[in-house]
């Protein structure tokens, strides 16, 4: 999952209380129990000063609601990766509960999950040793998997407001995108799994789908998506096409306008990049009478 990335860093997140240092990670995790041993889905949050929290749901983190596990990273924890109890369990050990160090079992729905996890949690242990958290932020964003080549965006030039346009990543399915697709319609119970999957047989379609979010850097939250989509024709004006569909803006959001031009202008650029001659916006679900690029 990608980072949910702040301002501040772990030494300032330490020395001033007033400060939160950055999310690295986030989103549900299966816990063993120490005594119990049955599994309990929980919501984890991890920041770059090594707070590692769990909560019931997601919910109940956005509410600062009862934390049900709250522990601490630091510099002597390592990470055992296995397959048995379950598949893609991973063991944190030496993490900090109450003062005292103790060892604490997970598993993921994914491969790629776990791997995520893994590396965000490596990452912020050696920040607390170097207290370099640009760089754990650095390592964590390296290992997103994304739809496309990001890079293919960036020529546009950084925006001023406090949002990103970037290709959807794995890690959107605890990003909110899901819950943004649902403001247009019953998408029905999408596993993690079933996103996964989907998710790769459309990044494998190579220069065919381009699905691209606006996320909320302050929020870190996806607030708008649309896709472009190519095709080859035989025409000698217009050989490669693409149509901008599946547009959806948050509801809740103040200027959904602007939101909408940040993001079609950011894939018409991407569509002329790529070669398309001809870009047209097509069910534009945000608002059906405005079929205007």
């Amino acid at each position: 999952m990608k980072s949910r990335v702040g301002s501040a860093a772990i030494g300032e997140a330490t020395e001033n209380p007033k400060e939160i240092a950055p999310i690295v990670k986030e989103g549900y995790l299966w816990k063993r129990g120490e005594f119990i041993r049955n599994w309990r889905e929980r919501y984890y949050i991890l920041r770059a000063d090594g707070t590692f929290s769990g909560y019931k749901t997601r919910e109940e983190s956005l509410i600062k609601g009862e934390i049900q596990n709250d522990f601490k990273l630091q510099e002597d924890v390592t990470i055992i990766k296995q397959e048995k109890p379950k598949p893609n369990t991973f063991i944190v050990q030496g993490v900090i509960l109450r003062g005292g160090p103790v060892d604490r079992m997970y598993y993921t729905d994914t491969p790629e999950d776990r791997e995520m996890w893994v590396t965000a949690i490596q990452g912020v242990v050696e920040a607390t040793a170097t207290g370099d958290w640009n760089s754990c932020l650095k390592l964590v964003e390296e290992k997103e998997v994304r739809m496309y080549d990001i890079s293919l965006l960036y020529s546009q030039g950084k925006n001023k407001q406090p949002f990103q346009v970037r290709p959807l990543q794995l890690s959107d399915y605890d990003r909110g995108f899901l819950e943004l697709l649902s403001q247009e319609g019953n998408i029905g119970n999408i596993s993690k799994t079933e996103f996964t999957s989907q998710f790769h047989a459309m990044k494998s379609s190579s220069d065919n789908y381009y699905v691209t979010v606006l996320e909320d850097t302050v929020s870190n939250r996806v607030i708008s998506t649309a896709t472009l989509v190519t095709e080859l024709q035989f025409n000698h004006s217009y050989p490669k096409v693409g149509w901008i569909k599946d547009i959806v803006i948050d509801k809740d959001h103040a200027d959904q306008q602007q939101l909408k031009d940040i993001l079609l202008n950011s894939l018409k650029n991407l569509g002329e990049k790529i070669g398309c001659r001809q870009i047209e916006a097509i069910s534009l679900s945000y608002d059906r009478h405005d079929g205007d690029v």
